[in-house]
């Protein structure tokens, strides 16, 4: 994969939007209507819905490098996107019909939320649905919300698994809580949602864990969790990357006070970058290969659980090293990296907002190490 890919003009043009919002998004705690619709024609939400229902298909690491190239001009903008279209993976299980018109609408925006905080009782051919999900991000401006649930045939079952299903929830359906007032990842509009009794179709369901995705090739037989952990990270990389080129341009340009010479010309200041830089290349390199030896994996329709770790390994790598990089620019940057006129502070927020996902969060290392010590077990969500 290559983070520096040649992006075509209608993707530039968008990301160069996404900049030149990013203040407005912040304050406003969610991309624009405008913002969202112009990153949906340009293909950021169906990158991974299949070719048969006009979606692009996409590899996972053509799909990752625009998403780092986005975050570059705007995290939560990648954010939002990155959310939409891991979550748009559902179109390759549901029926087509049903699949083409949520996900692949002209325009359709859509994000999703796994953990099943829901309970949907069957009753006929839909599910009765309450619950209450937090982080859903995107859901300003998403047309379907997918929401896990945990299933149930009749009341006295029991809890399950294999009974946790996405269910996909049209817009007018959900209660939104607006309680998204967060350190970083501001603009993302990942406050809670929630359901009370809504009667879904079951066909507007599915479950990762038991059904088998329709469309052919070998983008659905990677990882779901390893995929949005990916995607959490290109995230994270992106970001990190244009905080070490905003500081490169601030050092260049400032003089300390008291002093003759710019930052740039100062030892310490120069170690600094030169640990941030290294730090960077390494977590993204170890990125790219895994993601890639994974990817080649999924060509050959044999992903082993060791291969899976590594990516959930190297995702969560990357982010968390990614966070330590813009902490170390914040301080290269001195005092002026404090004021809200600089891009460094918000890149710090963001990046370290996106160490606490649960997708990335230090839990990750856990299950990794459980795995890299013969402890695979089928039921490890990789």
């Amino acid at each position: 994969m290559n983070m520096h890919a040649a992006m075509t003009g209608d993707i530039k043009a968008v990301c160069a939007q996404a900049a030149a919002e990013s203040e407005a998004t912040e304050t406003a705690r969610q991309l624009s209507p405008e913002l969202a619709r112009a990153l949906a024609r340009a293909g950021y939400f169906n990158m991974f819905v299949p070719n048969a229902l006009g979606g692009q298909q996409l590899s996972p690491p053509d799909a990752m490098a625009r998403f780092h190239y986005l975050a570059r001009h705007d995290a939560a903008s990648a954010w939002v996107t990155m959310i939409g279209a891991t979550t748009a993976l559902g179109a390759a299980y549901l029926d087509n019909a049903i699949g083409g018109e949520i996900f692949a609408a002209s325009e359709r925006i859509t994000c999703g939320i796994f953990a099943p905080n829901g309970r949907a009782m069957r009753d006929g051919d839909d599910y009765i649905v309450s619950g209450r999900w937090a982080w859903a991000s995107g859901s300003a401006n998403a047309d379907y919300i997918g929401l896990g649930c945990m299933t149930f045939e009749h009341e006295d079952d029991e809890p399950s698994g294999k009974n946790v299903r996405l269910l996909m929830v049209p817009r007018d359906k959900i209660i939104f809580h607006d309680t998204w007032h967060t350190m970083g990842l501001c603009g993302t509009s990942s406050g809670d949602v929630e359901l009370q009794e809504a009667r879904i179709p079951m066909a507007h369901s599915y479950s990762l864990a038991t059904d088998t995705p329709w469309a052919e090739g070998a983008l659905y037989q990677m990882p779901y969790f390893a995929l949005l952990a990916a995607g959490v990270a290109a995230v994270a990389l992106g970001n990190a990357r244009a905080a070490l080129d905003e500081v490169i341009e601030l050092v260049t340009a400032k003089t300390a006070q008291g002093h003759s010479r710019s930052l740039a010309e100062r030892s310490g200041v120069q170690a600094a970058l030169a640990q941030g830089e290294a730090e960077w290349r390494a977590a993204q390199a170890l990125y790219e290969t895994t993601l890639a030896d994974c990817w080649q994996a999924a060509q050959d329709k044999v992903i082993a659980p060791e291969t899976k770790a590594d990516l959930r390994l190297a995702s969560t790598h990357a982010v968390r090293s990614c966070a330590e990089v813009v902490r170390r620019v914040h301080d290269i940057a001195g005092g002026t990296s404090v004021y809200k006129a600089s891009a460094i502070q918000r890149r710090l927020r963001d990046a370290q907002t996106m160490t606490q996902h649960m997708i990335t969060n230090a839990t990750t290392y856990e299950m990794t190490g459980r795995v890299l010590l013969g402890g695979y077990h089928p039921g490890m969500q990789l």
